[in-house]
């Protein structure tokens, strides 16, 4: 274990934090047993939220190689991790990597990606002897935190123990924003405890300027998403996609990926208008979570058409049943509610709308089924994703639309006009090749943190 000058440093603002916390630790304490006994959440993971760390971690050593903390939130996190990863192993082949996560679709999602890691644990809770004890078994000598994951105490205790601290995919959304200038000295108090900040745009660079971020440890290195490593869906993949969710092969698809409650009504009422000037046309609708299942099946069945449950189809399969998926003379919608599947049934999309964003949610990424050189449509409400939407308008790449109707005028126009839909692909995948690298320019400025003198 690589032994570290401690810092001596009291601030004001450290102590009114915890002062906070303490005040706070009843209500956190209902809430985390409501979460535990009520919903059933957070047992995962329980002890190492709590700074009881697996053997495994306890026994990396330092002088094997350097010990690399990255912390991802959840799925979208995790995924936009991979690049970099992939990145800090080329320049640091010796270098001993520990994921955290927030969630458990987020750890599952690190486990599904396969990432070459020495060791994946659960996020510890910010309080003084957890996040401490964490960062004593850890060990690390670099801490990199994935988008805007600031923890007060976490980063006052590496800056004490000397550790270098570094933001990258740094995000600062424009719902988050004001909120953040109203609580400015915590924020300066702990980016003064951050070396580094990778942020995703110029403007994601200012804002962290903004809320006390020194100046010259900011750079706009650009978004590791645009590197995430899409899969690449064969013409023989699609065409058994189709086969399997009973879509005939020639027939139009529209997908609605990752929709949200109050959204699929809206998709299936823009379905409505275009079922009858295009009556070959197959809807699926993905829902963000897959237990809502149930609920879009009594949508799909309020508008009067059949369903094709994947889940059901699934099991009734597993069971040995025979499955009679042809459509029929009754329009029908998939109902795509299983996990890990979206990204590579977004392949057989004619038009691709992204959930999310009809309704205010924040949208999901894009990126995905531009991946798959598909024409992609949103609504308004996109912020979670602002950088990525804004690149997408201004080149070209993707249409907003404000409403149901309006998206069935869009849908409209793009299966009307194969050549518009040529021009729709081209230039998202003249995106995605423009706003790629920053994940070599990000672990690049890693490596120079974790060797600086």
């Amino acid at each position: 274990m690589t032994t570290r000058k401690r810092k001596t440093t009291f601030d004001w603002r450290r102590i009114l934090y915890n002062l906070l916390l303490v005040l706070l630790l009843p209500l956190i304490l209902l809430y985390l047993l409501w979460r535990l006994v009520v919903q059933g959440k957070s047992r995962e993971g329980l002890g190492e939220r709590l700074g009881v760390l697996p053997g495994a971690i306890k026994e990396l050593d330092n002088s094997a190689g350097p010990i690399i903390w990255v912390h991802a939130v959840s799925v979208g996190e995790v995924a936009a991790t991979e690049p970099i990863l992939r990145e800090l192993r080329l320049a640091e082949p010796n270098a001993q990597i520990v994921l955290s996560t927030t969630t458990p679709t987020g750890r599952k999602m690190a486990q599904k990606l396969n990432l070459d890691l020495e060791g994946l644990i659960y996020f510890p809770f910010d309080f003084p002897i957890i996040t401490q004890r964490t960062l004593s078994t850890v060990s690390p000598e670099l801490i990199v935190l994935m988008e805007a994951e600031l923890w007060p105490n976490l980063l006052a205790a590496a800056h004490a123990a000397d550790i270098p601290v570094a933001v990258v995919n740094g995000r600062i959304s424009d719902a988050a924003y004001p909120k953040n200038r109203l609580c400015r000295p915590l924020f300066a108090w702990t980016l003064g405890n951050v070396d580094l900040v990778c942020a995703q745009s110029e403007k994601d660079a200012q804002r962290f300027v903004a809320l006390g971020s020194p100046p010259a440890q900011v750079l706009a290195s650009g978004n590791t998403k645009f590197d995430e490593d899409f899969p690449y869906v064969p013409p023989e993949e699609q065409a058994k996609w189709r086969q399997d969710l009973g879509c005939p092969q020639d027939a139009p698809v529209l997908v609605a990926g990752s929709t949200h409650p109050g959204e699929d009504e809206q998709v299936l009422d823009a379905f409505d208008q275009l079922y009858s000037r295009h009556p070959a046309l197959e809807l699926v609708i993905a829902p963000r979570h897959p237990q809502r299942g149930d609920d879009i099946e009594k949508l799909v069945s309020d508008h009067g058409y059949a369903t094709y449950r994947r889940s059901r189809v699934l099991a009734e399969l597993a069971a040995g049943k025979e499955i009679d998926l042809t459509r029929g003379a009754q329009a029908r919608v998939v109902i795509l509610d299983t996990i890990g599947e979206l990204n590579r049934v977004f392949s057989i999309a004619t038009v691709v709308f992204m959930g999310g964003s009809l309704v205010p949610r924040g949208g999901h990424n894009i990126l995905q089924p531009l991946a798959q050189a598909k024409p992609v449509i949103f609504g308004p409400y996109m912020h979670n994703f602002g950088d990525i939407t804004d690149l997408a308008l201004r080149e070209g790449a993707a249409i907003q639309v404000a409403d149901a109707a309006d998206l069935a005028q869009a849908v409209d126009q793009l299966l009307s006009s194969e050549a518009e839909r040529e021009l729709y692909q081209t230039k998202g995948q003249a995106l995605l090749q423009k706003h790629s690298g920053a994940s070599s320019r990000m672990a690049a400025q890693l490596v120079g943190l974790l060797h600086r003198s």
